[in-house]
């Protein structure tokens, strides 16, 4: 029996194949808390089945033991988090000479006891996250590809906070079944009518329809820019650069500054809010008992209710719009047409020129009014993947895939209104730090295409497997025998860390190359926008920057000039737009920040105007959207996001903080992008992310 844990016999039915409806014995291990370790924590209470604990901000835990020989897939087990906001902790997965391999992040709702679990071939890490389960919120993994056999200790802790925090575990077991059950803890009701959240005040909070009406009638108004010289494009009208196309283009001018050009030629740079829909659409499935009022319950507002496929995992879920309700409360059948008058009142009145990813105003229907991006509904992909999402891309199936997906572009291609079209959002092989995709070809057991371009390279390069065993150190027969999967290779022979770059390198380049032709043919009128990368930390992953019109990253940083000017050093010569960033707070109505955190709304204010106005002062820098125009669900959204990064809360208020800062930055916006004004220099008050 492994250290730590205690086993014991459950007697169950599992309808296994062949033997339905005999009943077998299910083996389950408990874990011992009485023989954890804790680091920078302190135990307040113990027993073998549970443990009261404070962690230290720094990002205390405690270890689990008997974890890594004990032969069970699974680690299931109560968590109640003893504070008045989420936690970010973490389950992390430590090497024999206490080097953290990988480690889970998970955020839970606060005094709410919640079943978490754990599957250990996530270890493998060939996803990036993972559905949310009843009480759970968002759940990711980070790291490097490991096995239990590897791992020395097994810690559950908290990432860095702004306090010391408590928590209470209870129940841990290992198992060999996947947990189905998720109980929740019975009379909690959790979310109001108006979809706030009941166990929290804050100033503003909506008591009743009255006050619902009164401050959406209040934010009503004209859909006008607070700027003079802007032309209805949000525009610098007396900045002409170039003639007049009919699309949005780009252009360098002589000090070496990127710009965007709006269809009359005019100076434009995308001060945009993304998913600009007027909806905030939560993820009520498993948890319809912690709601106040039910989808069901109240007729005219079934039509706010879903039920759909996870847009990642395909399993199926219920969501609610409760954007949309309260809309109708005050509206009534009128609600979509005033609310989407409300939307564009607050957004260009306060300065907002474009809608960024998520574009949800009037977008390819003659009636625009705010210019907007978009992303393609597919990204083109092979039956088999080589690492996570990386297609297979010297497969001819991904050439044909790609002409396939740009065929919507036959019906984009003609709107004035839209800016250009990012390829996709943030690839999951790239989360991945510092991965090797020619590693992964290798790894991979398929005979990939991608694995016979690598081996072409190899022969290429080295004409005979004598020379290649010289240069890597290794001993194969032949070259044919790279067809067969090689675990780890980097790290079996360190001298193929170069080849394998290189390749890697190639590989990138034709993910971008080939959609990126296949889309021009189609539609010529509008900017490529790239990929959306998620972070700016490897020059290897800007390949195919040549391809894009314009290249694009989403930065949850405080600031943009970092990432910028890495890819200004790297080489890249292309405007940029930063396709995601925000911060949110703890002084409102949801229980956690964003991925950026900051003390109070009025730092998000601080925050919005450090970040456009840096990057408008950059010379690549073109555009900047924020993340996302409506707050997130309090219970979470289909990945179980809850976080305070809104303009506007559930009930369409603004947050005053944030849009008078929009404004601020609006007036001097094209002063600081042509050097002739110092941009905003104020760093916010950040707090560690809670989320």
């Amino acid at each position: 029996m492994a250290r730590g844990g205690r086993e014991k016999a459950v007697k169950g039915k599992r309808l296994a194949k062949g033997t339905e409806g005999r009943s077998e014995e299910r083996k389950i291990m408990e874990i011992d808390f009485t023989k954890s370790q804790p680091r920078e924590a302190e135990v307040i209470q113990v027993t073998e089945h549970s443990m009261k604990v404070c962690l230290e901000k720094s990002g205390g835990g405690i270890t689990l033991e008997g974890i890594q020989n004990a032969g069970r897939r699974y680690l299931t087990g109560y968590i109640t988090i003893l504070e008045e906001h989420s936690l970010p902790l973490t389950l992390r997965f430590l090497g024999q000479e206490g080097e953290e391999k990988v480690h889970i992040r998970f955020t839970l709702l606060p005094r709410f006891r919640t079943k978490v679990y754990f599957d250990f071939q996530w270890l493998d890490l060939n996803r990036g996250a993972f559905a949310k389960t009843p009480g759970a919120l968002k759940k990711v993994i980070y790291g490097t590809r490991t096995g239990l056999t590897d791992v020395g200790r097994v810690e559950l802790g908290v990432k860095p906070v702004f306090h010391d925090v408590r928590i209470l575990l209870e129940d841990f077991v290992l198992t060999e079944e996947e947990p189905v059950d998720f109980p929740l803890p019975p009379e909690r009701k959790l979310v109001d009518r108006f979809g706030q959240y009941t166990e929290k005040d804050w100033p503003g909070k909506i008591r009743d329809e009255a006050q619902l009406a009164l401050v959406m009638h209040e934010n009503q108004g004209e859909a006008a820019y607070p700027v003079a010289f802007w032309n209805h494009w949000g525009g610098d009208a007396g900045r002409k650069l170039q003639e007049r196309t009919g699309f949005f283009a780009t252009c360098k001018t002589p000090d070496g500054r990127w710009h965007l050009t709006d269809p009359d030629g005019c100076d434009y740079f995308s001060m945009g809010i993304c998913c600009t829909g007027i909806r905030c659409m939560g993820d009520i499935t498993g948890v319809k008992s912690l709601l106040e009022q039910s989808p069901e319950e109240t007729s005219e507002l079934k039509q706010f209710y879903r039920q759909e496929r996870h847009p990642w995992f395909g399993t199926p879920v219920e969501q609610f719009d409760y954007l949309g309700a309260n809309l109708y409360r005050v509206y009534g059948e009128d609600w979509k047409e005033k609310g989407e008058a409300l939307a564009y009142h607050i957004l260009m009145s306060n300065g907002i020129n474009s809608q960024g990813n998520g574009p949800g105003l009037n977008v390819n229907d003659g009636k625009s009014r705010l210019p907007y991006t978009r992303q393609l509904p597919e990204f083109p992909s092979t039956a088999v993947n080589i690492f996570r999402d990386f297609p297979d891309v010297l497969s001819p199936e991904y050439e044909e895939s790609s002409v396939k997906c740009a065929e919507i572009l036959k019906e984009w291609k003609d709107d004035p209104w839209m800016i250009g079209y990012f390829l996709r959002n943030e690839p999951q092989f790239h989360f991945v730090a510092g991965v090797s995709l020619g590693n992964e070809v290798l790894h991979n057991p398929v005979d990939t295409y991608c694995r016979r371009g690598l081996i072409a390279f190899l022969r290429e390069r080295y004409k005979n497997v004598e020379r290649l065993n010289q240069a890597w150190g290794c001993a194969f027969e032949s070259f044919e025998e790279l067809r067969k999967p090689v675990e780890n290779c980097i790290q079996t022979y360190p001298k193929s860390a170069k080849d394998l770059r290189e390749y890697s390198i190639f590989l990138v380049r034709e993910y971008c190359r080939i959609p990126s032709q296949a889309c021009k043919k189609v539609d010529p009128n509008h900017l490529i926008l790239g990929m959306r990368w998620s972070k700016m930390n490897h020059p290897d992953m800007l390949a195919g920057w040549e391809y894009m019109d314009v290249f694009s990253f989403n930065c949850y940083a405080l600031e943009p000039l970092t990432d910028l000017n890495f890819v200004q050093a790297s080489g890249v010569d292309r405007p940029v737009i930063i396709g995601e960033y925000h911060a949110g707070a703890l002084d409102r109505g949801l229980t956690a920040t964003g991925i950026k955190g900051v003390a109070n709304q009025n730092e998000r204010g601080v925050l919005w105007r450090e970040f456009v106005e840096g990057c408008a002062a950059h010379p690549l820098g073109v555009g900047a959207h924020w993340f996302e125009f409506v707050d997130e669900f309090v219970l979470g959204r289909f990945d179980g996001e809850n976080y305070q990064i809104g303009m506007v809360d559930i009930c369409m208020q603004p947050y005053k903080e944030l849009t008078w800062a929009v404004r601020e930055t609006a007036e001097v916006l094209y002063d600081v992008k042509n050097g002739e004004k110092e941009a905003f220099d104020r760093m916010p008050e950040m707090i560690p992310m809670i989320g």
